[in-house]
């Protein structure tokens, strides 16, 4: 059975009536983290997360469910945002299907870790658009819907995609973006003094590659497979210096047990709200109806109205109330609960980034020795090159010394023939001149 953030089958029976409300699911079964299988162009999704609107989000399509740390990090993203720039309202478009697998026409968000986001915008005045919109930017950073004009909001987007790199309960891989787009939000960063690691990060997350081009009018977010997820969730290159890497049996079984515990508590927080709110939904019907019934009592009888008016005032006062206290309760608790989580999110995080510092003091240490044992072996390359070179040099030379006298020895012989041919030559003539 899957499970959403929210629930997913939840309804009120019959068209408005007080029947009691029905949620799919048992209520003694423990509700299960999300689980994303495979490869992000090449997987599936089980016991997703739904997204949900809020006062600071608006999830604008139905293939809405994600993993648990993509779902909480759009969510906390938008969060960012509104408290940056207060009214500020994140829209979201596609993330993946409810099991997953392909969803047309993406050839990625299969697996619950892709989220489509739209940008933030100003009006033509300057002002900011509370909601954000899913249009194309032009290079010069103008948009058009119909017959508005709006122009793109540097700040807010540079602060989303901020969010996105500096979350610290989901590692963010890709935000794709247009050059054009990723240029701008990086030199409005340079020039409002950002800081320079933010800067970086986020120079790596955009880099552009293949099909950014045609993300001009909104964000493709992608986060890497989760800890409690692998080995069965897969990531592709590349993988960015905070990548965590592939974590030990041990590593991957306590996330996991901390990851049920988290979203349980998730769950039943958007479970509460969602029921909140059908309950809200459902009492507004309700006093609909009993306004209608009011109506035509009241029309009949001026008396009996204002007496049933003021009756209905006092309820309300009351039921108001109450539904003010219940309402600081829960706040309350999800406050309590959030700071135990938070707590819980940065031992783990401290223990994750000893883990990453450890292991590349490991893989320097090695790679300083691997460079040594390569000067060592280049040394004696040399040393042996030059060995050769000097007795190539002296075979040279003494082949050298060898035909000279070989040289030397036959000039010699052809000196000495050349003087005995003389000799016998002036012997022979004293022969013929003798008597």
């Amino acid at each position: 059975m899957a499970w959403s953030v929210l629930p997913m089958h939840v309804q009120a029976q019959g068209e408005g009536g007080e029947e009691a409300l029905a949620l799919e699911g048992p209520d003694d079964e423990e509700p299960l983290d999300s689980l994303s299988l495979g490869y992000a162009d090449g997987g599936r999704l089980e016991h997703p997360f739904a997204l949900h609107d809020s006062e600071v989000l608006h999830a604008a399509r139905s293939n809405r469910y994600g993993t648990r740390e993509l779902v909480g990090l759009l969510e906390r993203a938008a969060s960012a945002v509104d408290r940056a720039a207060p009214g500020s309202r994140l829209v979201v478009g596609n993330l993946s299907a409810e099991q997953g697998g392909h969803l047309f026409p993406h050839e990625s968000h299969q697996s619950g870790r892709d989220a489509d986001v739209g940008f933030y915008a100003l009006a033509e005045d300057g002002t900011p658009r509370p909601q954000a919109i899913m249009q194309r930017v032009a290079p010069d950073g103008g948009m058009r819907r119909g017959e508005q004009s709006f122009r793109f909001d540097d700040a807010r987007n540079w602060e989303l995609v901020v969010a996105f790199v500096d979350d610290p309960m989901a590692e963010t891989q890709y935000v794709i973006v247009a050059p054009h787009i990723r240029e701008r939000l990086l030199a409005y960063a340079r020039d409002s003094g950002a800081d320079a690691d933010q800067i970086r990060r986020v120079e790596l997350v955009t880099v552009p590659m293949r099909g950014s081009e045609s993300h001009d009018d909104h964000f493709h977010v992608r986060i890497y497979c989760s800890v409690g997820d692998r080995p069965q969730c897969l990531d592709r290159p590349p993988l960015h210096p905070w990548y965590y890497g592939t974590p030990s049996p041990d590593a991957v079984a306590a996330a996991r047990a901390a990851d049920v515990l988290r979203a349980a508590a998730l769950r039943r927080r958007q479970q509460e709200a969602r029921q909140a709110e059908l309950a809200l939904q459902q009492g507004r019907v309700n006093e609909a109806r009993r306004e209608a019934d009011r109506a035509r009592v009241l029309r009949a009888d001026g008396t009996r109205q204002l007496q049933a008016e003021r009756v209905r005032a006092m309820r309300l006062s009351q039921d108001e109330r109450r539904a003010l206290r219940e309402l600081q309760r829960q706040e309350k608790e999800i406050q309590r609960e959030a700071m135990a989580a938070e707590s819980g999110e940065r031992g783990r995080a401290a223990a994750l980034e000893g883990d990453s510092r450890r292991w590349f003091q490991s893989e320097r240490r090695r790679a300083e020795r691997l460079r040594a044992a390569l000067r060592r072996q280049q040394a004696d390359d040399r040393r042996r090159a030059t060995r050769q070179k000097a007795q190539a040099r002296r075979d040279t030379q003494r082949a050298e010394a060898q035909r000279r006298a070989e040289r030397r020895r036959a000039e010699a012989l052809m000196k000495k023939g050349e003087r005995i041919l003389r000799e016998s030559q002036k012997a022979a003539q004293r022969r013929m001149n003798s008597p």
